[in-house]
């Protein structure tokens, strides 16, 4: 169950435009980085220190882009900040043909 804080917090960022902007900071960054053959993924302390985003806020954004299968979670990525192995976070690149 969902707590009532959270949920009118998350509305008033789709509101007024502020978790699409994070959504898309997020995807764009680990669309870059396999755009540039780095195929090391992301933890979300990773992602939320390069990205200067609040952990909460990136934990946020990436549940949504797994839901929407724009990123993929990869098992057993260790986080070079806390050390701990972690399901690191990548770009799932669509190929046109």
């Amino acid at each position: 169950m969902i707590r009532q804080t959270s949920l009118d917090a998350y509305n008033e960022l789709k509101a007024n435009g502020k978790a699409n902007t994070q959504r898309g900071i997020i995807l764009q960054c680990l669309v870059l980085r396999s755009a540039h053959r780095i195929v090391l993924p992301l933890s979300r302390t990773e992602l939320s220190d390069l990205l200067n985003i609040r952990i909460n806020a990136i934990c946020g954004r990436v549940k949504e882009l797994l839901d929407d299968e724009l990123v993929e979670e990869v098992p057993d990525h260790k986080c070079s900040i806390t050390n701990n192995r972690v399901n690191g976070i990548k770009a799932i690149l669509f190929v046109q043909s």
